[in-house]
């Protein structure tokens, strides 16, 4: 490790507008003040001036508030005062609403969990080095990618080996202050793992890790600054570290079961849950679905109880694109030839068939579930066989329960669909799944733009069917 390290900042990076070109823009400023990037350099960019260049900005005026957030401004309007802080306004909690998968405190202050995993106050949106008016910035949807594409281009047009890290600044537990923290990484990994290396004792590290990409931020904050100081982009020489290709933000965020300070959910808030969760089958709306959002909520459904601790669900998740488009046309001609077939008026095949349709392709995501037959118990004779496919069936159901309370806990809008159970053959054709794979389901997935209305349910006395003692 080197005793020392340089920071400095790039000047002359001008204001970003919607569509700039990030990359050739440090490049430009760094070639006007006869800078000249270095192998090991490490890059770290302001988010705003990313966000400003992806368009990832908000006007306050444009956002209809929910009932929601109108029920929390007026929660939070007292001890915002109280505080002598500045208001929140309904709509601004909106758009931190908008960015969040859940709220874990407001009081004077929003706390969320960001659509990201970031815990943070105000889902990171800021109006500071944004413009004139009412506009807000909000976080880049994936600041890896971004990172990647930024670090790939300066690598291009400089023929260095660099890392690239994108920045912003959160406040923290217990302390007063904002310190750098990094949203996004490229070249780099976020942590350094220290565990088995010798103190200067000798004694083995047996729980040291280092952020080090946080670090490194916050060496850069010095140089960036908060207030008019103008330098987004901040170049660190000197730091050693081994360049990895392929890095993740996600390492580095602490997941929540193993989070002592995160606070735990009540069991009325779960029987709230429960009762809330709705078939969401209206329009999702443009905000975009964090692909981790999904990833965690499949983490959640493979908890679900199985027989044999089988375990046989297998999910896909269909983004939007050709396979999704070719799989549904032959979903829905198969659907028409059926519905032809059952003597359906051309009227009923055709708001039948646009219907399904529509739901599938639009979905920001369409997840498929099916049941891995391989997995299951064999027997010597075919009724046990049968009993064991049931058993298998009944395990993918409550995997599927599991996933639809956890995007329900998440506020995402998801629907279940037996559609996949009347067409295997073509779903296996089209997305070339293994022979034991049995389509079972699919979820569409997004955010809704309709509220769903209480649906019907039995009386209690209707549904339990009571065996008496015998005197």
């Amino acid at each position: 490790m080197r005793g020392k390290i340089e920071i400095f900042g790039v000047e002359d990076i001008p204001l970003i507008k919607n569509g700039d070109n990030i990359p050739l823009i440090i490049f430009n400023a760094l070639t006007k003040n006869n800078i000249s990037l270095e192998d090991g350099d490490v890059v770290i960019i302001a988010q705003t001036i990313l966000s400003k260049s992806l368009g990832n900005l908000r006007n306050i005026g444009d956002i209809v508030p929910s009932q929601e957030a109108i029920d929390l401004h007026n929660k939070m309007a007292p001890l915002i005062r109280k505080n002598n802080l500045p208001d929140k306004s309904p709509e601004l909690i909106q758009a931190i609403l908008d960015e969040s998968r859940q709220v874990l405190k407001a009081e004077h202050v929003m706390i969320v969990e960001t659509n990201h995993g970031f815990i943070c106050a105000n889902a990171g949106i800021d109006k500071s080095n944004v413009g004139k008016g009412d506009v807000i910035s909000l976080l880049p949807l994936d600041s890896d990618k971004e990172a990647e594409k930024i670090r790939i281009s300066l690598q291009n047009l400089t023929k260095k080996k660099i890392a690239v890290v994108i920045s912003d600044s959160f406040g923290r537990s217990f302390r007063l202050g904002a310190v750098g923290v990094a949203l996004g990484v490229s070249g780099i990994s976020p942590i350094l793992d220290k565990r088995g290396s010798k103190d200067l004792y000798g004694k083995e590290l047996q729980s040291t890790i280092i952020g080090q990409i946080d670090n490194l931020t916050s060496a850069a904050q010095l140089i960036m600054g908060e207030a008019d100081e103008g330098l987004p982009v901040v170049i660190i020489r000197g730091y050693e570290y081994s360049l990895m290709e392929k890095s993740s933000i996600t390492k580095i965020l602490r997941k929540s079961e193993i989070d002592l300070f995160r606070k735990k959910r009540k069991n009325g808030n779960f029987e709230t849950i429960l009762k809330s969760r709705r078939s969401y089958k209206s329009e999702f709306n443009d905000k975009e679905v964090s692909i981790n959002l999904i990833e965690d909520c499949i983490d959640v459904a493979r908890w679900a109880p199985s027989a044999h601790n089988g375990q046989f669900w297998r999910y896909s998740i269909i983004e939007k694109g050709k396979i999704r488009e070719t799989l549904i046309e032959k979903m829905n001609s198969k659907l028409k030839e059926d519905l032809i077939q059952e003597g359906k008026s051309d009227n009923f095949v055709f708001k039948k068939i646009n219907k399904t349709r529509n739901q599938f392709l639009n979905s920001p995501y369409l997840i498929l579930l099916c049941l891995d037959s391989h997995d299951l118990k064999t027997n010597s004779d075919s009724a046990r066989d049968f009993n064991e496919y049931i058993m298998g069936v009944q395990s993918i159901s409550a995997s599927a329960t599991y996933l639809l309370l956890a995007f329900e806990n998440k506020g995402v809008s998801a629907c279940w669909y037996c559609a996949p159970l009347f067409a295997k053959k073509i779903i296996k054709e089209v997305l070339k799944l293994p022979s034991s794979f049995v389509p079972m389901a699919f979820f569409t997935v997004g955010y809704s733009t309709k509220t769903t209305q209480k649906p019907y349910r039995k009386e209690l006395k209707d549904i339990i069917f009571k065996i008496r003692k015998e005197k």
